[in-house]
């Protein structure tokens, strides 16, 4: 694996909202910046906190689903 040392910008090809794409940034420092296509309006988030919020949301489906079962 490689270290994060310097910015990487990506922009998502069939995400939107409000029908902009969004942009993805991995910054140095474990953070992430999303925003929306050529707008200024950054919102930073730690990589840390973004996996945790993925794994409990995975953990809540699991629970739903295994709660429809019969």
């Amino acid at each position: 694996m490689t270290d994060l040392e310097k910015p990487v910008t990506r922009r998502c090809s069939t995400t939107r909202d409000g029908g902009k794409r969004i942009v993805v940034a991995m910054l140095p420092g474990d953070l992430l910046a999303l925003r929306r296509e050529r707008e200024r309006k950054t919102y930073y988030y730690p990589i840390g906190a973004v996996y945790s919020l993925a794994v409990k949301a995975h953990v809540a489906a699991s629970k739903k689903e295994k709660g429809r079962r019969p």
